[in-house]
């Protein structure tokens, strides 16, 4: 499983600093235009709303991935062993049955909707199942780490915590795993 997810793990980083620096530069131009330039450009709010959603989804299943989502464990704070395995495990199979009922089947059913039903967007006239694409996506990057921390809870007896790492080491640490 590791074959899989170190790869996913270093992709995904890669493609959420891409987004995050177009994101600047998009937005930088839609203010630089509008203020300066007196002539704002249409295009750049559409592709700047389309760039949050791509990072909203998949800067969520990078924070799944390093635990780093926001939850409320008052309840299971205080378990330890198997019980405290036990709730681990529920918690995982939830994320994991909503991310494919929800992001995979009903995103990939909006999808198909709006693919066969050509729908574009307003200025830039692309497929918006091309932007809803990410749905499925993140849906299914979603439910591989999901087996694979549920493989570590009943295999291993293994919970992860939030990832150690310092957030200032995220990206002078990308692609140096191995």
């Amino acid at each position: 499983m590791k074959s899989i997810i170190t790869p996913i793990d270093v992709l995904l980083r890669w493609v959420l600093v891409a987004l995050a620096v177009f994101m600047v530069v998009t937005v930088s131009w839609q203010v630089f235009s509008r203020y300066v330039l007196r002539a704002p450009s249409s295009l750049t709010e559409e592709i700047a709303r389309f760039q949050l959603i791509w990072l909203g989804l998949l800067g969520a299943v990078y924070t799944f991935r390093n635990r780093m989502h926001v939850g409320i464990d008052i309840l299971v704070a205080s378990l330890t062993g198997k019980k405290r395995l036990a709730a681990e495990l529920v918690s995982l199979t939830s994320v994991f049955i909503f991310a494919v009922l929800i992001l995979v089947y009903g995103g990939g059913h909006l999808v198909l909707m709006t693919h066969e039903l050509n729908q574009t967007s307003g200025a830039l006239g692309i497929r918006m199942s091309y932007i809803y694409s990410v749905l499925p996506i993140s849906g299914i990057l979603i439910c591989i780490y999901a087996l694979d921390y549920i493989g570590d809870v009943v295999l291993k007896g293994k919970i992860h915590k939030p990832s150690e790492l310092d957030p200032s080491e995220l990206v002078t640490n990308l692609g140096q795993e191995g």
